[in-house]
């Protein structure tokens, strides 16, 4: 009977867990300098601090040229702003002309407008100047947007089932708390079928690219 109650507690749990993320995947607009801010990140996304910090420390490389987003392109707008607004109401929608890249489910999807380079920034000026000329009075322009994705690690892992022993059943039930993104302790004890506790376990589990000597 607790095992079934637990069950069901972990079901509705994940149940409102899922709803919470699914309202996360929504596309964020922020500035340059909004993104590389942990404060903003974890305040407007939900985040816990660490998760915070290590999204505005990957964005802050993103900017630096030191990695890459997911996607980015240029869109045409009359602001910052708007260019971004556009990406990210797209992203909303799944509209099938975005790259795949900007339309996976993510934690968190952040759009961005970067810096042009100043050979982006006189193809604009250029385009510009002739449409004044024109006596066209909407100037658009050019704006790089970057698209990011990142997926949060979470703090704590709550976990039971169903385990055989030598002939006999037992409930697992494990707590995990998780460190960073690649390590965590877990606790797991094994319950009878009087809910007495016959056995347990203590883990420390890291995370790797591969297994078996680097072959998978």
């Amino acid at each position: 009977m607790v095992a079934l109650a637990l069950g069901f507690y972990i079901y509705t749990l994940e149940g409102r867990v899922r709803e919470a993320e699914e309202q996360k995947q929504n596309a964020l607009v922020l500035s340059q300098q909004q993104a590389m801010n942990a404060n903003v990140l974890q305040n407007m996304l939900d985040l816990n601090k660490q998760n915070a910090a290590m999204l505005a420390s990957f964005i802050a490389k993103v900017q630096q040229g030191q990695v890459q987003p997911v996607t980015n392109f240029t869109v045409t707008a009359a602001t910052p702003s708007e260019a971004a607004s556009q990406v990210a109401e797209k992203i909303n929608r799944q509209d099938p002309t975005l790259p795949p890249e900007a339309l996976e489910k993510t934690d968190n999807t952040i759009v961005s407008v970067q810096k042009l380079t100043d050979a982006e920034k006189l193809a604009t000026q250029t385009a510009n100047k002739a449409k004044q000329e024109a006596g066209q009075t909407t100037v658009n322009e050019d704006y790089g947007v970057a698209v990011y994705k990142n997926n949060n690690y979470r703090n704590w892992y709550i976990g039971t089932g169903v385990g055989w022993h030598d002939g006999d059943h037992y409930v697992p039930v494990s707590l995990q708390r998780n460190f960073s993104k690649d390590a965590a302790l877990e606790w797991e004890a094994h319950l009878d079928g009087d809910m007495n506790v016959k056995g347990g376990e203590i883990k420390y589990k890291r995370g790797v690219n591969k297994l078996f000597f680097g072959l998978f």
